[in-house]
């Protein structure tokens, strides 16, 4: 008697992102999929007003179809940091700053105050030149409107005071890395243990309240927590579903990450190492963090090792899906094919070293540079914007979003040179970006600092240009080598078979084993 074929085993894929622009949760999902899992993607609501339904229910659903990979379902969940911003709502001003609001609800409301009276004396003084009164009535009234326009400069000016005070304190608490704030946080180490993240960074408790309902009610076999910032509560929620006697693995991926100050590094510390015990596997990005996260977590078992490289696509496949899907970089900056171009795809901030290629644009006189980022409206963008306007380069530079992670190659390939100017810090010299194999299966030539990670393969395979990070002088000498003969480093890309070793179907097969161990045979 033939027995019923068992049901596909879910995966959940837990995101402390903006769904529509984590590539890596669009490739795990997909390569489950694939596989033969029911895989279902959980992770942030963009942004924004949203629509009413995400409003009234903190979720969004979208199964299939659409930004989400073929055979995958997505959630978008709210996360509203009640207790992170609760920080930063109320800072602590202390004796430096004395004068600050106590809130962020004081601070808006004395600004909408002055906002509010500018406009009355202002209404008020256009009154007294328009309406025709007698002279000594007039008099009268410019003389009380001198007295209001007097206390209105005065009470302008405090409010000004006391706003830059509670802006400072409001920074100060963003990125505690004060000699105070790290006396605190070692007070709160020593007090509390490895339970001290609760206190040390809230927004994890955040993550529980948006992210446990939902894993508790999909029930799945396996989590796959992406980053730090899920691990704990993927495992709170298998140690809740195995209390009502339903397994649950759980999959942590992690990867290096310089924290943004103490407190943030010694949190993370604590809370991997509360959780770490009880999860089932772990996934990483280079063998040579694998090997840090054995030994310092005490591991079983090495972690297996998944770059995060997108799917291969032969050559004329590939410029196929380039041509059928959205136009690509160059046709967004409208530019002609003969006009240089080159391309910087991912998150900006300080360390990527993008000034370096601001700076260099003067001196390349007709290359024009495009920044494909996740929000151009991002403070750091302003900065590069604001000096390439000093420069007198604004029109060469180019602030585009990111697209649907399947389309990032093709989208990609119409620009000549993918530039990765990074500084040498420890959390760049562990394993190659994304951006780089991205790049590579866009097959533009590279142009890198000497970080030696992303130095060695450029040397080995010739597929680009190195240069001394910080160097100005030296990224416009490697830029020209490429621009004088980029078909050379182009042609690097056809030789061996780097494409398929940097591609989701070779990277994904450790992953796809691990699920089997942890589920059985599929």
């Amino acid at each position: 008697m033939a027995t019923a074929p068992r049901p596909a085993r879910r995966i959940a894929v837990l995101a402390d992102s903006a769904l529509e622009r984590d590539s890596r949760a669009h490739r795990v999902a997909a390569a489950a999929a694939e596989a033969g899992y029911e895989v279902t993607i959980i992770g942030r609501a963009a942004e924004g007003p949203g629509c009413q339904d995400c409003q009234d229910r903190q979720d969004c659903r979208v199964d299939g179809g659409g930004i989400a990979p073929e055979g995958v379902r997505m959630i978008r969940v709210a996360v509203p940091e009640t207790l992170h911003r609760r920080r930063l709502q109320r800072p602590r001003p202390g004796l430096l700053r004395a004068l600050a609001y106590r809130s962020a609800e004081s601070y808006a409301y004395r600004n909408a105050f002055v906002v509010a009276h500018t406009a009355l004396v202002a209404s008020r003084q256009a009154e007294l030149d328009v309406i025709h009164r007698p002279l000594p009535v007039k008099a009268a009234a410019r003389l009380g409107h001198g007295g209001a326009r007097v206390q209105h400069a005065v009470r302008r000016a405090w409010t000004a005071l006391r706003s830059a005070q509670y802006r400072a304190a409001v920074r100060r608490r963003a990125t505690p890395d004060g000699l105070l704030d790290r006396l605190s946080t070692t007070s709160t180490r020593l007090l509390f243990g490895k339970r001290c993240w609760r206190r040390l960074d809230p927004l994890l408790l955040d993550l529980e309240i948006a992210y446990g309902p939902v894993l508790d009610e999909l029930r799945p076999h396996l989590v796959h927590a992406l980053g730090h910032r899920t691990l704990g509560t993927a495992v709170r929620a298998a140690l809740r579903a195995e209390g009502t006697g339903h397994r649950v693995e759980v999959v942590w991926d992690t990867t290096a990450k310089t924290e943004p100050s103490h407190r943030a590094a010694v949190a993370r510390d604590a809370h991997e190492r509360t959780y770490v015990p009880l999860i089932d596997g772990v996934v990483t990005v280079a063998e040579t963090y694998a090997d840090r996260l054995r030994e310092r977590h005490g591991l079983a078992a090495r972690p297996a090792v998944a770059r995060n490289a997108p799917p291969y696509e032969a050559p004329s496949s590939s410029a196929s899906s380039a041509s059928s899907s959205r136009s690509g970089v160059r046709d967004h900056c409208h530019l002609a094919p003969e006009v240089p171009l080159l391309v910087h795809s991912g998150a900006v901030g300080p360390a990527r070293g993008l000034l370096t290629v601001i700076e260099a644009l003067p001196k390349l006189y007709d290359l024009h540079a495009a920044l494909v980022v996740p929000d151009p409206g991002d403070a750091y963008v302003r900065v590069l914007t604001d000096r390439a306007a000093e420069l007198g380069v604004e029109g060469r530079l180019h602030v585009l979003p990111y697209v649907p992670p399947a389309e990032i190659p093709g989208f990609l390939a119409s620009a000549d040179i993918g530039v990765l100017p990074v500084h040498r810090l420890p959390a760049q010299q562990v394993a190659l970006p994304a951006r780089y194999f991205e790049y590579a299966h866009a097959r533009l030539p590279v142009v890198v600092s000497d970080v030696r990670v992303l130095a060695r393969p450029t040397l080995e395979i010739g597929n680009g240009e190195v240069f001394r990070s910080l160097d100005t002088a030296d990224f416009v000498r490697a830029v020209g080598a490429v621009l004088t003969n980029p078909r050379r480093y182009r042609k690097a890309y056809d030789r061996g078979d780097t494409l398929r070793e940097w591609s989701w179907q070779t990277q994904s097969a450790p992953l796809l084993d691990l699920y089997s161990r942890l589920l059985g045979p599929r």
